[in-house]
């Protein structure tokens, strides 16, 4: 097997294999660069010869085994450096593929942090090792649907008092510096009530239902929400009509007609949502300007898919559907009979009888007063089993109230309850009854 060289580049002096002694130097030749001065300074190429040593043997047959495991091993070499190459060659391209992917990263969830993370952080490897300060339980059992913010409630001035909730109170205020003069319903809840009630689920569901669901026409949306380290707030608009029942004491009955329809609509857009409402009451239905309904406080509902069925007792009394009295199970058939109680009120001005609750057969005796087909849709509302109860848009419009109804001018607000008022319809303030048809409920 002949030589093999192997160039390398380098500035040390040449090497070599050979041990014989270097040619000596002419003096002559170094007085002649000291006259000349220095030559400029070049990086050459250095040589380093390898040389295999003779074969022992007469046949080589242990030559060739070397030089076949020496070609051997430069082939492995190289290819590793051309694997490495295509590699990171790869990798690139997939980095600048995934650019976009990246943008959607969150918060890593071990990671509690009382700020939200700035997207230059999240795609960022190496600030995504680095620690964040711990945060207090309070928060942390909140974290992340309400951020944290100590200053926000500061940017809402004139509170006044509305009224009261399960877990705070609702006021009245107006953002300053704001030349709308827009007025807002601010929800204030006290931390401390919920984590007794042990409703911090609860809550987190009802900001999210009314987050999602706001952008119904007969549903209030939550403009904002977050938390300091006492207090959760929930900001909404504020209409100032007020409550149904607070602003309007007479219904006629085309008005009942499409307050019921409304209603309707915004319950079966919440079930079809899979949301249950549970809490179908006069004191959350708003007026807005123009009088229509607005439903508000999703407190009690709940992600209920169509179709499933819940076992939790809650709601008012007086609105509660005969199977959740009984503890048996139920699902979105009970916002219907709620329904059915509110359209009696409008109707005859007082609640369904206890024993027309469970045995759903008598209405109030006003009633008999009422067309036939006003008469049909609270039969039909309030049918103790709910599988015989109407139960969904599609049967309401099938009813004698509703044939050739104007649903599409319903949806889009198109038709005026200003002008299915008469004289009697306004109040300028609501007389409070005395419930003692549910005394002995």
């Amino acid at each position: 097997m002949g030589n093999v060289d192997r160039r390398l580049a380098t500035c040390e002096p040449a090497s070599s294999c050979d041990l014989s002694e270097p040619e000596p130097r002419d003096v002559s030749e170094d007085a002649q660069e000291t006259a000349e001065g220095p030559r400029p300074t070049r990086k050459d190429t250095r040589v380093v010869s390898f040389q295999l040593p003779p074969s022992p043997s007469a046949d080589g047959a242990n030559s060739g085994l070397l030089g076949r495991w020496y070609h051997a091993t430069l082939a492995h070499r190289r290819s590793i450096r051309w694997l490495n190459a295509a590699v990171t060659r790869v990798s690139d391209a997939l980095h600048c593929g995934s650019s976009t992917q990246r943008s959607h990263r969150t918060r890593p969830p071990a990671r509690i942090s009382r700020r939200r993370w700035h997207q230059a952080t999240l795609d960022s490897e190496t600030a995504l090792l680095k620690c964040s300060w711990p945060v207090p339980q309070t928060e942390q059992l909140f974290l992340p649907t309400f951020p944290v913010d100590e200053r926000r409630a500061d940017r809402y001035a004139g509170r006044t008092y509305v009224a009261n909730g399960a877990f705070g109170r609702v006021y009245r205020v107006q953002e300053r510096g704001s030349t709308s003069q827009r007025s807002y319903a601010l929800k204030i809840l006290q931390k401390s009530n919920i984590l007794e009630s042990g409703a911090v689920g609860q809550v987190t569901d009802e900001v999210k239902i009314q987050t999602i669901c706001g952008h119904h026409p007969f549903i209030v949306a939550c403009a904002d929400y977050w938390q300091n380290r006492t207090c959760i707030f929930l900001l909404s608009t504020f209409f100032g009509n007020g409550e149904l029942f607070q602003r309007l004491k007479y219904f006629t009955g085309q008005l009942i007609q499409l307050y019921v329809a409304e209603l309707a609509l915004a319950l079966d857009f919440l079930h079809n949502a899979g949301v249950i409402y549970r809490d179908l009451k006069p004191e959350n239905v708003l007026l807005d300007d123009r009088f229509h309904l607005k439903l508000i406080d999703f407190g009690l509902s709940k992600w209920l898919s169509v179709g499933s069925r819940t076992g939790t007792l809650c709601g008012t009394p007086q609105y509660m559907a005969p199977e959740i009295l009984r503890g048996q199970p139920y699902g979105h058939a009970v916002d219907w009979w709620a329904l059915g109680v509110l359209a009696c009120r409008m109707y005859t001005g007082r609640y369904p009888e206890p024993d027309d609750v469970e045995a759903g057969a008598r209405l109030p005796p006003s009633a008999e007063r009422l067309a036939p087909a006003g008469r049909d849709l609270l039969h039909r509302l309030l049918r103790p089993d709910p599988g015989e109860r109407l139960r969904s848009l599609l049967q309401l419009q099938r009813i004698a109230l509703y044939q050739r109804y104007r649903w599409e001018e319903v949806r889009t607000l198109q038709i005026s309850p200003v002008d299915l008022f008469d004289e009697e319809c306004l109040a300028v303030e609501e007389e409070e009854e005395d419930d003692e048809t549910f005394q002995g409920f």
